[in-house]
């Protein structure tokens, strides 16, 4: 029975331990929060849990890192010096470029143990152990770095593990994955905010009093992830900032296009470009088994 380690007992870390639950693992937890560790052993996102990280790293054979991006590169030094030959850890960091460098730097031990990033596209708006479920990580796509130091062994023992919770894996280049999430997640999330500042944002309490009567189900659906972690999105961008400016233009140039289609007077062409629009979406839909 492998020992899975998972350092960070949040929703991200608390609903893999509860997509674990039924597998024949050993699911030893850690968080810096006392009243954390408490919760995610009565939600059974953990079989053991302990204060000490250190004690942790050394019972692992697997250790993800489920932590804000300054907290993982803390502790990479920690995890190298305190897992076992042959042990892989692993984080779930949004962003891959930066820590990977700094684990390859720090990884060298040609033993072990192995760092290889991992970046699942799955999360809510939502944070902390009580907003955990074991259905996050169902059908996710999981994206592996390149390691400089670890063997394909170790690799292919990291992909088997996600695709154990019903996990889409692909291996990418870590500069590649920071470019592509930009696009596909973190200026999403720029937007959203964006959008709810210009509806709701208003100087006179009786016009934003109507326009938040004027919101319904879609600002709801367009907004939602602007209700995620001020403090999580800025460590994020501030860790990706010239890939999450490069999206937010290509956003830009569409949204100017829609904006003089609108000013032409060619609502043939908005209709075109909508629909286009309208097409994508449907397809990703379908990819992603929610259709």
């Amino acid at each position: 029975m492998k020992n899975i380690a998972i350092a960070g007992l949040g929703l991200l870390g608390g609903s893999l331990g509860l997509a674990l639950a039924e597998k024949k693992v050993n699911r030893i937890g850690w968080a810096r929060r006392e009243e954390t560790r408490t919760a995610a052993l009565a939600v059974n996102a953990v079989d053991e849990v302990h204060p000490e990280l250190e004690v942790v790293l050394k019972k692992a054979d697997i250790v993800i890192l489920a932590l804000p991006i300054p907290v993982i590169l803390e502790l990479l030094p920690l995890c190298a010096k305190c897992c076992r030959p042959g042990t892989i850890v692993t984080d779930i960091g949004s962003i891959k470029l930066e820590i990977v460098s700094a684990a390859d730097r720090i990884f060298t031990n040609p033993d072990g143990p192995y760092f290889i990033g991992s970046h699942p596209m799955a999360g809510t708006e939502k944070s902390g152990i009580n907003a955990a479920f074991p259905q996050l990580y169902k059908n996710a796509d999981v994206f592996i770095t390149y390691a400089k130091n670890a063997p394909d062994k170790a690799m292919a023992e990291l992909e088997n593990f996600w695709q154990s919770i019903s996990c889409h894996t692909a291996i990418i280049d870590a500069a590649k994955h920071d470019r592509l999430v930009a696009e596909t997640s973190h200026a999403l999330h720029v937007v959203a905010s964006a959008l709810s500042l210009s509806i709701l944002d208003h100087a006179d309490e009786s016009e934003k009093l109507a326009r938040f009567r004027g919101c319904a189900t879609g600002f709801k659906d367009t907004s939602r992830i602007a209700s995620s972690s001020p403090q999580m999105w800025r460590e994020i961008v501030e860790h990706n900032t010239p890939a999450v400016l490069a999206a937010l233009e290509e956003f830009e140039k569409s949204l100017e296009q829609f904006k003089e289609l609108i000013r032409q007077g060619d609502f043939d062409g908005f209709e075109e470009n909508f629909s286009k629009g309208k097409l994508l979406r449907d397809s990703w839909l379908e990819y992603k088994g929610m259709k």
